[in-house]
């Protein structure tokens, strides 16, 4: 349909000034905060900083955190416009030693991520209502990640990503994610213990892929499987509850290695009840299943695919009394 240039003159004018108002108040000028210097949109944080007020609507960046500063948001909700260059709530980008707590993050591309560096904490924070809740990328090494509720965002609950290393995932809810709650890709030596993972809508609660020499323990898996695919070696599940669901350990094909085979993984212990089957193996091979109760599902499936075979899986398992 032909718009009349006025029109359209008109139409520019309005987009111009929604977007002005947006910068202002979200905080047009980046500053550094922290120290009793209240925080804005796109601060820097430095030193101790205590939120007294909600920040936001942030049209790009909400904070970024540095190393060894602390952001304690006693609470307060940071909010992203829910747009593009809304791209991270709270960036801790290669810092060490900083620390993130009780903020509620939401309507951002990634709730909180930290990139690089290591050594940092975020603990007990609400992250919900963005795409990713909470990113681990670039080889960032050694975080604690405890006690945080990770809901409702748009793709994934908790992503670490390849080359991460040593994290500790402790005591955090991840509930209903659209994708996977949790989910390591090429990540390696990491701990997860005492989480609930429940109900993501499409994906698996818990997903591991191309990730090895992980310990999970005490962690429950409600409504969705426990996915663990490609070169996943090393990996040891102890006292894992799956509910309304089984373990898969899968064999994975992609353009760049082609099949890879999860092998050498452990479960240890734990509970798998109201499912087909409470185990399968699809080229997976070398893995061990010791002393595990199941209810209410078939023990085992072994198929072949990508022309391995499910040789040498040691299963132990016995029915709920």
């Amino acid at each position: 349909m032909h718009i009349p240039t006025k029109a359209r003159r008109h139409d520019t004018i309005r987009t111009i000034a929604a977007v002005v108002l947006l910068c202002l108040a979200g905080g047009a000028v980046a500053a550094d905060c922290g120290g009793g210097v209240p925080c804005q949109c796109g601060d820097t944080v430095k030193g101790v900083a205590v939120l007294e007020a909600p920040v936001g609507t942030c049209p790009g960046v909400g904070l970024v955190v540095t190393s060894g500063a602390v952001l304690d948001c006693a609470g307060y909700t940071l909010t992203g416009s829910n747009l593009p260059g809304a791209w991270y709530g709270v960036h801790v980008d290669g810092a060490s030693g900083a620390v993130v707590q009780n903020c509620r993050v939401t309507s951002f591309r990634r709730g909180i991520r930290l990139r690089g560096g290591g050594g940092n904490a975020l603990v007990g924070n609400d992250v919900f209502g963005n795409r990713y809740g909470i990113d681990l990328a670039e080889a960032t090494s050694g975080n604690r990640i405890v006690l945080n509720a990770v809901h409702d965002n748009r793709d994934e609950g908790i992503h670490v990503g390849t080359g991460v290393t040593d994290a500790q995932i402790s005591g955090n809810r991840l509930i209903h994610n659209k994708y996977e709650n949790l989910y390591l890709l090429g990540a390696s030596g990491c701990t997860v213990s005492g989480n609930l993972l429940s109900a993501a809508v499409r994906g698996a609660p818990l997903y591991l892929k191309h990730s090895s020499r992980n310990t999970f323990t005490d962690n429950e898996v409600r409504a969705g499987m426990v996915l663990v695919r490609g070169a996943s070696e090393g990996n040891r599940f102890e006292r894992t509850r799956v509910i309304s669901n089984g373990f898969l350990f899968q064999a994975y094909s992609d353009s760049t290695l082609g099949w890879t085979y999860p092998h050498d993984n452990a479960v240890v212990g734990g509970y798998v009840s109201t499912t087909d089957y409470c185990l399968r193996f699809a080229g997976a091979y070398d893995n061990q299943v010791t002393d595990v109760t199941i209810d209410r599902c078939t023990p085992v499936l072994e198929t072949e695919l990508g022309g391995q075979a499910p040789t040498g899986n040691v299963i132990d398992v016995h029915p709920a009394s």
